[in-house]
């Protein structure tokens, strides 16, 4: 299995860099750019020679419904595919580190799996107030 991350402009060397810098490589993690030098039909040719040499394959795409998402939906019929957009790099890095995606077998699990990584990974910073139970009190 492999997760080929996709998007707009420099969206995937732009993470496939993050994930350098931060992790080094993930093995079987693809990064495809889609370029204002390119079309739809030039981005659907190169997911097809990706999924031939692996048909099982999660989509990481930026956009919901953007073009590179929508070209990975159209390759559902011919290969063992997930889509998923809007994850986030800790959820790449999260689910690209602890699963072995050389035995993976279940696109839709480590779709799922990105997702909610990045629900968990998205937050705001704040101040959080904690019980304070120096005073004397038991808390209760």
């Amino acid at each position: 299995m492999q997760i080929i991350v996709t998007g707009h402009g420099q969206f995937g060397t732009g993470i496939e860099s993050t994930v350098k810098l931060l992790a080094g490589s993930i093995k079987n993690v693809k990064y495809i750019d889609f370029t204002s030098e390119m079309n739809e039909d030039d981005l659907a040719e190169r997911f097809a020679s990706i999924l031939k040499k692996d048909f099982h394959a999660v989509f990481f795409c930026d956009l919901v419904g953007g073009t590179p998402y929508k070209q990975a939906v159209l390759k559902k019929d011919k290969y063992d595919i997930a889509v998923v957009g809007g994850c986030n790099v800790g959820s790449l890095l999260e689910i690209g580190l602890q699963t072995d995606l050389t035995i993976a077998t279940d696109v839709h699990e480590i779709a799922h799996k990105l997702i909610a990584a990045t629900k968990v990974g998205a937050r705001e910073f704040g101040t959080y107030q904690t019980q304070n139970t120096a005073s004397g009190e038991d808390g209760i």
